[in-house]
C-alpha cells in the first residue's frame, strides 16, 4: 500500500529567470544549484613608516564600497538542441537574473558557460554571472499632498539609493539640514542619499511631491 503524502513536507524545484528566459519553461533544465559568493570590501590601507598598524582609508570615499558578487550555477538537462540553447542564449550577455526562491530581488550581471559535459543522454551545463555587489528589489513609490509642513519618513536598506523626486507646484525639501527649493519638475539630487535604516524628509510649500527608488541588499 502506497505511503500517504499528507503531512509531508512538499519538494520544491527552483530554477531562475535569466533576463526573459525561464531555466524550466524554455529549455527544460533543472537547477541544481546557485551558489552565491558575497562580494568583497574594496579596502585601502596605507602603512605607517616605523610606526605600528596602518591607517585605514577603506571609507575615506564616503562609504564601504565592494567588488563584484558572483553566482555558480550548475543546471542538468535532457535534450542536446535546449543545452545548445540555452548556452548560446545565455553565454556571454549581461542580463537581470532572478532566483525562483527569492522572486522578490533581482541580480544583475554577465553570465558566462564555463564548463559542459555529457553522461548518456543528460547533459550538464554549468555557468557563472559575474553580478553587482547588490541585489535589488521592486521600485517604491511614495507620493503627498503638500499644503503647509509635514514630515515624510521613507526606510530603505543597505544600499545608498538617490530617489528620484518628482514636483508639481513649489515645494522646499529639506534632508540632513539641507534645504532644497523645487518647482514643478524632476530631480535626482546627489545631497538627497538615502542610507540603510530610516530617511526624514522635512517637506513645506504647496503641490504634490512624488519619490521613487529601489531598496538594494547585499548578495
Amino acid at each position: 500500500m502506497g505511503e500517504s503524502l499528507a503531512g509531508k513536507e512538499e519538494l520544491t524545484v527552483y530554477g531562475a529567470a535569466f533576463g526573459d528566459k525561464r531555466s524550466k519553461d524554455d529549455y527544460g533544465a533543472v537547477m541544481n544549484y546557485a551558489r552565491i559568493t558575497p562580494p568583497s570590501v574594496k579596502e585601502n590601507y596605507v602603512d605607517i613608516a616605523g610606526g605600528n598598524s596602518s591607517i585605514d582609508l577603506t571609507e575615506a570615499v564616503g562609504g564601504v564600497v565592494f567588488e563584484d558578487g558572483e553566482i555558480d550555477f550548475k543546471f542538468t538537462l535532457f535534450d542536446p538542441d535546449k543545452k545548445e540553447q540555452m548556452k548560446n542564449d545565455l553565454h556571454g550577455n549581461r542580463m537581470k537574473i532572478v532566483l525562483d526562491r527569492e522572486p522578490e530581488f533581482y541580480y544583475e550581471g554577465r553570465v558566462s558557460v564555463t564548463s559542459e559535459k555529457q553522461t548518456g543522454n543528460i547533459y550538464e551545463l554549468c555557468m557563472k554571472a559575474k553580478v553587482k555587489p547588490y541585489k535589488m528589489k521592486k521600485l517604491l513609490v511614495h507620493e503627498e499632498e503638500i499644503n503647509g509642513a509635514k514630515e515624510i519618513i521613507l526606510f530603505s536598506k543597505r544600499m545608498p539609493v538617490m530617489p528620484v523626486i518628482t514636483v508639481k507646484g513649489s515645494i522646499a525639501v529639506s534632508y540632513e539640514g539641507i534645504r532644497f527649493s523645487l518647482e514643478t519638475g524632476v530631480y535626482e539630487i546627489p545631497e538627497i542619499t538615502f542610507q540603510n535604516g530610516m530617511n526624514r524628509l522635512k517637506v513645506s510649500g504647496r503641490g504634490t511631491i512624488r519619490l521613487e527608488y529601489r531598496e538594494g541588499e547585499l548578495i
